[in-house]
């Protein structure tokens, strides 16, 4: 049974609630005393530019959503009034500028399907045409030809469960398929003169390959060595166009930039004094003189960038710590973004050429007039789990905490489950803070940044040693004296939903409350209902279909009765990942068994909300949900 969003008058009572019981119930218990905070509406509205690039003429391009949905802007060189260039119902999933400037493809969707369509935007005229579209059809992945003239993309238009690439061609209006294999493959790159297409096919999260394709006669070739696992991030050709940049773990544990000879096929590791750290990305100028190189320290983001083909270093600013995105270059300059826990995204644009030049923000952040600063950055900590492998997790603690002193606490899974928690901006954390809560975002074996060994730690039939994980992530908060388990919260969402439930029904006596985001519940339905092209790469990490009995001891919906806190389930019906019956079947036994369950279903949401209005009724739900069932005076209802 499906609970609709709340009508306007049930989101004021539930707004006046929040703040009294934030106000009186977390004081009331002893804890952390909260003055008037601003609201949460006000920590959702926080806004800020993302994903800048610099066009030839200097115009700036940037993603926003001042109106509640991601639109692309523009700012002419040197102005400071921004245009909005679309107006999508459901916004934009991305943008991919030509090198010249004069073109945009852009991708968007429809209600959260992730049913991706191309669109072309002239940018001197703003005139946008749709060129891919389909409703049953996924196109994406755009790689423009250094030329301009045309670029390449991914479609499952032939079989719903393989990506083919395609070119496209300006002049000709003319599509070619020029890549046909099983499998997700994607284009990476063209050789400066457009005679070669780099493409990379995932097998899994531990498993790319490179192929080469010559345009002219339409031969394939693998620059990857066959038959080995091994993971391969495309960055782009040099500028002879006979070597290829990839961030690989190659005979190795961590990803590190490598350079592969396209006719040999032989590797080199290019940089071995950074085989400590996982390389996050690599980005390439668009003369190819100059390479980004992004590394993860334990969550953080190590930017270093180089000369080429020399290798030499540049000295750069100082970059405030947290997480570093959106780096590219345009004539001698290079875009980056840096936030962090009080910090939303801030674009930067940065001189290359001059060795004493300071970097000059392009954007700031809508903070609603909230101060973000006052609340603390996260401490990175490490606990030892059931068999004392040691776990690293993101510690926040609310402004004025007292040590030793037992607070409402929620514990954050990330989603993958091959992702990684970072150190970012999120406005629910900072709300919560606010209101005197902890939170505890632990990076469980088989999250990626750790290498590959730690990645693989929790494939198949280990799956359950990640769920032990992060039950250990509670127990260490009550070991350490931060909380107690009627005052802990499990949250997460897609597979961190799965270890919500997962840790709920194996340690029931750990958690106060949990709530459950567009989460697994039963892995064999799950496989059996997501989208064709997504159910290859899910069973390498789950286990097959064929192993209906593993899958089973593995799903949460056959231990629901263990269950011995309230639950929230929130979920989207256009979901093509994790279908709305995870949900559905989920809130039913839980109804089936008494058991204490509110669901929240957003019928023009996908895998996560998109729609502010969306976005502001989840959080103000989850807000007055946590403060509801974490923050009782012991002896009161």
């Amino acid at each position: 049974m499906k609970q609709s969003p709340m009508t306007c008058g049930a989101l004021a009572r539930v707004r006046a609630r929040i703040l009294v019981l934030a106000i009186v119930s977390v004081a009331a218990a002893g804890t952390v005393a909260v003055a008037e905070e601003p609201s949460i509406q006000q920590f959702v509205e926080i806004k800020w530019p993302r994903a800048g690039r610099l066009a030839p003429d200097g115009t700036f391009y940037y993603i926003h959503n001042p109106d509640g949905l991601n639109q692309l802007y523009a700012r002419p060189s040197g102005g400071t009034d921004a245009r909005k260039l679309t107006d999508f119902p459901d916004g934009i999933s991305s943008y991919s500028l030509s090198l010249d400037g004069k073109w945009i493809a852009l991708t968007a969707a429809i209600g959260g399907n992730e049913q991706t369509d191309i669109y072309l935007m002239d940018t001197s005229t703003g005139r946008t045409r749709a060129l891919f579209a389909h409703p049953d059809v996924v196109y994406g992945s755009v790689a423009w030809r250094r030329d301009s003239r045309g670029f390449a993309f991914k479609a499952n238009d032939q079989s719903r469960s393989d990506f083919y690439v395609y070119t496209f061609d300006l002049d000709r209006n003319s599509t070619q398929r020029v890549l046909a294999q099983p499998g997700d493959t994607s284009p990476a790159d063209f050789t400066s003169d457009g005679k070669r297409l780099m493409c990379v096919r995932m097998i899994s999260a531990t498993h790319t390959e490179l192929f080469e394709v010559d345009l002219a006669s339409g031969t394939t070739r693998q620059v990857t060595p066959q038959g080995e696992a091994w993971a391969f991030e495309p960055v782009g050709y040099l500028a002879d166009d006979k070597t290829f940049l990839a961030n690989s773990d190659y005979r190795g544990d961590k990803n590190n930039t490598v350079a592969i000879e396209c006719a040999s096929g032989k590797i080199e590791r290019l940089f071995p004094d950074w085989a400590g750290y996982d390389t996050d990305y690599g980005v390439l100028s668009e003369k190819r003189d100059m390479l980004a190189v992004c590394l993860n320290d334990d969550g953080y983001g190590k930017l270093n960038v180089l000369t080429l083909p020399d290798r030499k270093a540049l000295k750069l600013p100082s970059l405030p710590r947290g997480v570093i995105g959106s780096v590219s270059f345009q004539g001698g300059h290079m875009l980056y973004a840096v936030d962090n826990a009080n910090t939303p995204g801030v674009i930067y644009k940065w001189a290359t050429t001059s060795a004493d030049a300071s970097p000059v923000a392009l954007t700031e952040a809508e903070t609603q007039g909230i101060d973000l600063a006052r609340y603390p950055l996260p401490e990175l900590i490490r606990y030892k789990s059931f068999d004392g492998l040691e776990v690293p997790a993101f510690l926040y603690l609310p402004p004025g905490y007292s040590k030793g002193s037992k607070i409402p606490f929620i514990v954050t899974y990330h989603g993958g489950p091959e992702g990684q928690y970072r150190p970012s901006f999120n406005y629910l954390n900072a709300f919560f803070l606010s209101r005197g809560f902890g939170i505890l975002a632990p990076n469980v074996r088989g999250s990626s940044g750790y290498g590959k060994k730690y990645l693989e730690m929790d494939n198949y039939k280990n799956r359950m040693a990640s769920v032990k994980d992060g039950i250990e992530a509670a127990r260490w908060l009550v070991r350490e004296g931060y909380s107690t388990p009627r005052q802990i919260a499990a949250y997460g969402g897609s597979y961190g939903g799965f270890m919500v439930m997962a840790t709920i029904t194996e340690a029931p006596d750990a958690f106060g409350a949990a709530c459950n985001i567009v989460g697994i519940c039963n892995m064999e339905t799950f496989l059996e209902r997501t989208k064709d092209y997504r159910r290859k790469l899910r069973e390498v990490e789950y286990g097959p279909l064929s192993d209906a009995e593993f899958l089973k001891s593995i799903s949460p919906i056959y231990k629901v009765d263990r269950i011995a806190c309230p639950l929230l389930i929130a979920h989207g019906a256009n979901d093509p990942r994790v279908p709305l019956h995870e949900a559905e079947q989920l809130h039913a036994k839980m109804k089936e068994l008494g058991k204490p369950v509110e669901m929240l279903v957003f019928p023009d949401e996908g895998h996560g909300f998109a729609k502010e209005p969306n976005r502001i009724t989840f959080a103000e739900r989850v807000a007055e949900f946590f403060t509801r069932n974490l923050t009782k005076t012991p002896g009161r209802s």
